[in-house]
């Protein structure tokens, strides 16, 4: 099955530390940003509770993030703890209740997660924890939204390009071009799909694929969006979506054309190939 997210809430791609504060109960530590894409924590030392967290935003601040859980109902999260402190991540609410949305966990490759948020609440804080030994946490983003609409069917195909990037330069005299490695493009995901087929409204919407008009139009303020195609998974933009209207004079065939493309603020040459196409979730 094919899905997507969509409709943002609050979205923190570890790129700023900005605004995050850190609480130390035990753990000693600190938090920086690695490639202009991740958090790194780093603990020190570790004794009594032997805990660590960074809190979006301040808790003893004036502002929260105030977020309705009916209307945000997922959480999106990435991260990897491959040395003795574990990942943590949990929600504050309004009501000083907490929600633990990833247990206490070590990974050796970077992991994807996701958790339905307790509905009727208000979300007001967010902590990234490191626990439990000194050692490094890593967290690549995390990603409060509406929903995953799921694909009711890609009737019409589904492919994955991974292209690598060479220049072929000719010389002269030369029996055979020069072939220079210049890394990769972004990968894409192209899906063809039949809007005659399934349902393909969420509620309250007016046509079929809204959720798509939905996705394009919010891309100015939506840097990304989590795609699953059931066998990879990873952020993406959507580009250029085509809506095909195709009329015998009897029926209208309807057919929803959709191209992803990978998004990523560093070079990917950072992450094995299972971790940064994620084959592992």
């Amino acid at each position: 099955m094919v899905t997507i997210t969509y409709g943002h809430g609050w979205l923190s791609d570890c790129n700023t530390t900005t605004g995050w504060v850190e609480t130390e109960d035990g753990n000693v530590g600190s938090v920086s940003v690695l490639y202009d894409d991740w958090f790194i924590i780093h603990i020190t030392s570790s004794s009594g509770n032997k805990i660590y967290y960074i809190s979006y935003p301040d808790e003893g601040g004036a502002s929260n993030l105030s977020l309705n859980s009916t209307l945000y109902t997922v959480i999106y999260y990435r991260y990897l703890a491959n040395g003795s402190a574990k990942a943590k991540i949990v929600l504050v609410f309004s009501d000083a209740t907490t929600q633990t949305v990833l247990a206490e966990t070590t990974s050796t490759a970077w992991k994807t997660g996701f958790a339905y948020i307790t509905s009727g609440k208000t979300i007001d804080h967010i902590r990234f924890y490191a626990n439990q030994a000194a050692g490094d946490v890593y967290y690549d983003f995390a990603l409060i939204c509406m929903s995953i609409f799921s694909f009711p069917n890609v009737g019409h195909g589904l492919d994955v390009r991974l292209p690598p990037r060479y220049a072929i330069i000719p010389i002269s005299s030369r029996i055979g071009d020069v072939t220079q490695n210049l890394g990769s493009e972004s990968a894409t995901v192209n899906v063809s799909c039949d809007l005659n087929r399934g349902s393909w409204k969420r509620s309250g919407d007016y046509i079929d694929g809204e959720v798509f008009y939905d996705i394009a139009h919010n891309s100015y303020q939506e840097p990304f969006q989590w795609l699953d195609t059931g066998s990879e998974q990873f952020k993406v933009t959507l580009e250029t979506p085509v809506v095909h209207r195709i009329s015998d004079g009897r029926k209208t065939q309807r057919i929803l054309d959709l191209q992803f493309r990978e998004y990523s603020r560093s070079s990917r040459n950072h992450e094995t190939h299972v971790e940064r196409f994620g084959l592992n979730l």
